[in-house]
């Protein structure tokens, strides 16, 4: 995994400095060796879904499906940053939280379809542990379900630009 999405995943952890570190993720980390690093995630995620396809339907449905379906949202967030950031940085400076955490969803969205791509040929091959993998798959079934679908939530506001952000003065906090 790169060290980009090593950054945004570890920084699902709150650890008091979020906002810090989510303007470093698009101010510095987005762009860093013109944007090479994001796209290797990209690539990564995406080779992963081509590499899985042969796990049959139920896998598709509950997890490359949703997988893809976050990281094209986060491939829409990129492009935003890259329209709209640079000529009005509030843009990015408003949308950086939600990145950060849409980033970091989509991280563990892929980590959750890797252990359960590896729990369901574990039960192909008659795993000793069954209860195991199927927790595993079932656990991994509930966050693509009902955690991974934030990353929707997080570009809706990201592309609602930093006009609501920025409407007040500072006199009126």
């Amino acid at each position: 995994m790169s060290q980009f999405a090593r950054d945004a995943r570890i920084a699902m952890i709150y650890e008091g400095a979020n906002g810090v570190q989510a303007l470093d993720l698009v101010g510095r980390k987005l762009t860093q060796d013109g944007g090479k690093h994001v796209m290797a995630f990209f690539d990564l995620v995406r080779n992963f879904i081509t590499d899985s396809k042969d796990l049959g339907s139920d896998f598709d449905r509950d997890f490359l499906t949703p997988l893809k379906a976050a990281s094209k949202n986060l491939q829409e967030a990129v492009m935003y940053f890259a329209q709209n950031g640079i000529k009005t940085p509030n843009n990015a400076l408003a949308g950086s939280y939600d990145f950060m955490h849409m980033f970091g969803h989509v991280c563990l969205g892929l980590m959750w379809a890797k252990m359960a791509k590896a729990s369901h040929k574990a039960l192909r091959k008659g795993a000793d542990d069954a209860a195991f993998h199927k927790t595993k798959i079932a656990t991994g079934q509930y966050y693509m379900a009902r955690q991974l679908p934030a990353a929707a939530l997080h570009l809706t506001r990201i592309q609602s630009s930093a006009d609501t952000v920025m409407a007040l003065e500072a006199a009126n906090f």
